[in-house]
Formats: structure tokens, C-alpha cells, sequence
């Protein structure tokens, strides 16, 4: 017995299927208009995990809701076939390390990679166990879980790659300090000359 999507579930693939290829043909476009600002030999190495990291996400989650599009086909192998480019693009950020050091971007980068990994990695194991176990809808349910958590990486990274300020808790937070040391600093007596 294999897992094919039930019924209920295609609606979500179908738009999950155009969403993310419309998605990816905007990242296309927005890269295309200086792509030498990305993928150039000045580029910065945070730039280019941002645009690798989004087209990664939207290209998975394309692959997956198309091929579960396909009647009759098991699920399970292609999520896990399906995770494996994404995973080995995620390990690919790791390459990146000297380059986010030198720009200052480490915690961004390992943010990016730790997240993604972390996504990739359940899904791959969300692949197994409907592979192994095709009755296990809960486990389908979980994969639309993950494919939420992979639109909003493929979202949040093309948003960045775009120049947009971060956004977030730790965005928040970090323009929050930055706003309180510069009251601080124009509060401040100017210091006493010797």
C-alpha cells in the first residue's frame, strides 16, 4: 500500500504548486535587474546565501507540491529524493563561514543554516516515515507544516535580498538597541576638555 494524497489535500498542492513557481520566477526577475550585486566576484557572500537559501526553499517546496499532483504516485520517496538537493544546498552555506566572518554576518549565517537544516532534515525524515509507513496521514499533515516553515524561509530571505530591513523578534530587538544607544549617546554632556 502507498501513500497518495487524498482528495482534501490537492487543493493545497495546486495552489502550493503556483504560489511557489510564481515565487520563483519573481526572484528571477528581482536578481536579473543587477545580478552582479548578488552572484558577482564582488558580491557579498550574505547576499548570495540569501538568494541560494530562497530559491532552495520555493524550488522544494515546488517539486514536492507538483509531484504530489501526479495520480497515483507514493508520496513518501519523493519527499525524501526531494530533500536531499535542498539539505546538500543548506551544508553547501557552511562554505560560506570565512566569507560572513569577514562581513560581520556569522550569526545571520548560521541562523540561516541552523533553520534550514533543521527544516530539511525533518522533511527528509517526514519523507522515511511515509515512505515506511504510507498510511500515515498525520505524517502528510506534518509535510504541509514544513512547507509552511520553508515559505516563510524562501519569503524572509528573498524579502532581505531585496535590501528590506529585517523583520522579527530579533529585527525588532536589534533596531529597538540601536534606537536606545543613539538617545544615549546625544544625551550624553560632551566630555570635559584637558
Amino acid at each position: 500500500m502507498r501513500l497518495m494524497v487524498p482528495a482534501q489535500f490537492e487543493s493545497f498542492f495546486v495552489t502550493s504548486a503556483t504560489v511557489s513557481s510564481a515565487l520563483i520566477g519573481l526572484l528571477f526577475v528581482s536578481i536579473s535587474i543587477n545580478p552582479e550585486r548578488i552572484f558577482g566576484p564582488n558580491a557579498e557572500s550574505a547576499r548570495q546565501a540569501q538568494a541560494l537559501s530562497a530559491f532552495s526553499a520555493l524550488a522544494n517546496i515546488f517539486f514536492i507540491s507538483l509531484a504530489a499532483l501526479i495520480p497515483g504516485i507514493a508520496i513518501g520517496p519523493v519527499v525524501a529524493v526531494i530533500a536531499v538537493p535542498s539539505m546538500l544546498q543548506t551544508l553547501g552555506l557552511l562554505l560560506l563561514i570565512p566569507h560572513w566572518r569577514a562581513e560581520n554576518a556569522v550569526r545571520r549565517g548560521v541562523i540561516l543554516f541552523s533553520v534550514s537544516a533543521l527544516i530539511y532534515g525533518y522533511e527528509m525524515a517526514i519523507g522515511i516515515r511515509m515512505w515506511l509507513v504510507p498510511s500515515d496521514t498525520g505524517a502528510l499533515s506534518g509535510l504541509l507544516e514544513l512547507l509552511l516553515g520553508a515559505y516563510a524561509i524562501g519569503l524572509g530571505r528573498a524579502w532581505e535580498l531585496l535590501g528590506a530591513p529585517r523583520l522579527g523578534w530579533y529585527g525588532f530587538l536589534a533596531a529597538a538597541l540601536q534606537r536606545r544607544r543613539e538617545r544615549s549617546t546625544e544625551n550624553r554632556p560632551p566630555a570635559a576638555k584637558s
